[in-house]
């Protein structure tokens, strides 16, 4: 065998080698964020969402395992207790009542994005400012409620941002900082009693 063949069969050997090694370290960074989230019985967070990069609001998440979420903004409050979904706007005093599917990607769903829709997507993984990003494309047999998802992890394989491309094009981004983990998060978190007055819109069949 020439010499030029054998370095062309080791350089194929090396790229090879190269590969495997950054899939393996790409599976790593996905187990060790769904670990991490598995450690996590509750959370509390600062949140801001933004939709296209603009019309941001601040505001704080909390959740807790089993779907239970709730999103405090200036203008409304979501509340999640994983079964009822409540959406309450403050400025029009109403509240829009609905069964909980974690189908809407818009709807920042911590489960979904880390367990569920990974085996349905193609994963892909970028760098942005030393931070690893998860990037997910909905595979088109699972007609999955959105095109894109980015996912970015701090050092600690915490999410700071999560941005959501839904079927129109429109993106929403979440970004979270100042973590609080594990705070025993009382279940009254994750409850809602519409206030006196406002109306009233129940969805639930």
């Amino acid at each position: 065998m020439s010499i030029k063949i054998k370095g062309l069969l080791l350089f194929f050997i090396l790229l090879l080698v190269v590969s495997v090694s950054a899939q393996n370290k790409n599976k790593d960074i996905l187990a060790a964020v769904q670990d991490k989230y598995k450690s996590i019985n509750n959370l509390s967070a600062g949140l801001k969402q933004s939709l296209n990069e603009q019309n941001s609001f601040n505001g704080k998440i909390y959740y807790a395992k089993g779907n239970k979420l709730k999103l405090e903004l200036k203008n409304s409050t979501i509340i999640s207790n994983g079964i009822v979904l409540w959406n309450y706007n403050k400025s029009q005093k109403k509240v829009v009542i609905n069964n909980f599917s974690g189908s809407d990607p818009s709807f920042f769903e911590i489960d979904n994005f880390l367990y569920g829709y990974p085996s349905k997507s193609i994963v892909t993984f970028e760098n942005e400012n030393n931070n690893n990003v998860i990037v997910l494309v909905p595979r088109k047999e699972n007609k999955l409620n959105f095109k894109k998802a980015k996912i970015m992890l701090n050092q600690e394989f915490l999410i700071i941002q999560l941005s959501i491309e839904n079927l129109s094009g429109t993106v929403t981004t979440f970004q979270f900082s100042n973590y609080k983990l594990n705070q025993n998060l009382p279940e009254s978190v994750f409850s809602f009693s519409p206030p006196e007055g406002a109306n009233i819109i129940d969805l639930r069949k």
